[in-house]
């Protein structure tokens, strides 16, 4: 895969269009209805915070690539073993989106097009992407970054322009009756635990320090777009009946008409979900990849590429039967069986023991 170096701006692109993924068009805790934007505040918030969590890990043990953390925690036999865990919950999530995707493109848009025509396509293109490499995907987020944000701008745009938000729709601004904090780990979890793939990332950056100081700013940023749009989606359809629909952008976009001429917007939700599902999937496939590369180095890594863009395609068709089932599995099951271990369990485990060997090797007068 080529991986050398990126910089500061381009892992903020990548991580800016990661976390928007397919929140930007599955909307953001809108069953939280008129409470949305400060559940989604807090999970923001929280978000910032295990930013700066899985930088820490990183940066309190000197920056290692992932596979040598694992190894300085658990050690080389049980670090290979936790390793390939990893690369597997990285393929399965980044499967997950691709679906998503597959879901979105064919129930909305091209109804009679088979959906392993698009599956097939879109691993094809991410498989390519792994084959470029890390840094060629960081340089294609750039121009794609500029493009997404453009897409956005011009659907809050003529949101405003249209006249078709009102005011009394997101009104009250909090409702305590209705707040519903049971679903907590599910709000923290997606998007923004899923930022525990960028443990294989950060390594690569070429200046560590910028990270700290800069990188937070990505995941704040993401986080206010996130609420925009979830907010906009509140004041044109209503919190009630936007919670209903399994696209709430798709539908609330549809509904802006300027002049009889700007009309047909939901055009732009593709394009936009296109490119941050490509990201996003790219990241999540590159991420798994590397890692059964580390594992089974005597195999090339263009032939690892191959079987798991294989394998991704056909689990496209194992990972669930229909929409209902998917979005079951991924908000329901997946946080809590999947994302809570990978994404706090381990890396806290990580960090404890390795704080404890640190200690540890200084008292014993050895480097750590």
């Amino acid at each position: 895969m080529n991986v050398t170096k990126i910089s500061i701006y381009q892992l903020i692109t990548l991580l800016t269009l990661f976390l928007l993924g397919s929140s930007i068009v599955l909307g953001l805790n809108l069953e939280a209805e008129e409470n949305a934007w400060l559940i989604n505040s807090g999970a923001a918030i929280t978000g910032v915070l295990l930013f700066f969590f899985y930088a820490y890990l990183l940066k309190r043990n000197g920056w290692p690539e992932f596979h040598k953390l694992l190894e300085q925690a658990f050690g080389k036999f049980l670090g290979k073993a936790i390793l390939m865990l990893y690369s597997l919950y990285f393929l399965y999530i980044g499967t997950r989106v691709l679906k998503d995707f597959v879901y979105f493109i064919t129930q909305t848009f091209y109804y009679n097009i088979d959906h392993w025509i698009i599956a097939f396509v879109s691993v094809c293109l991410i498989c390519y992407a792994a084959t470029l490499g890390l840094e060629a995907v960081a340089r294609t987020s750039e121009l794609l970054f500029i493009f997404t944000f453009l897409l956005i701008a011009l659907i809050v745009f003529f949101s405003f322009l249209s006249g078709v938000m009102f005011g009394e729709n997101i009104r009250p601004i909090i409702d305590l009756e209705i707040l519903d904090l049971s679903k907590w780990i599910q709000y923290i979890t997606f998007p923004y635990g899923e930022m525990v793939v960028f443990l294989v990332l950060f390594p690569f950056l070429n200046d560590h320090q910028k990270l700290m100081k800069q990188g937070w700013m990505a995941v704040l940023f993401s986080g206010v777009i996130l609420i925009s749009i979830t907010e906009i989606i509140i004041a044109i359809l209503g919190a009630k009946v936007a919670s209903l629909y399994t696209y709430p952008l798709v539908k609330a976009i549809e509904m802006i008409e300027f002049l009889g001429i700007i009309q047909h917007l939901e055009l732009l939700t593709a394009f936009a979900f296109i490119i941050v599902g490509f990201v996003k999937v790219s990241i999540f496939f590159i991420a798994g990849s590397k890692g059964v590369s580390y594992i089974f180095p005597i195999l090339q890594e263009k032939f690892i590429i191959i079987i798991l863009g294989a394998l991704m395609f056909i689990g496209n068709y194992v990972i669930s039967r229909d929409l209902p089932e998917h979005l079951f599995i991924g908000l329901e099951l997946v946080p809590l069986y999947l994302h809570v271990p990978f994404q706090f369990i381990l890396p806290l485990l990580i960090l404890i023991i390795t704080w404890i060997k640190g200690i540890k090797n200084k008292s014993n007068g050895v480097g750590y």
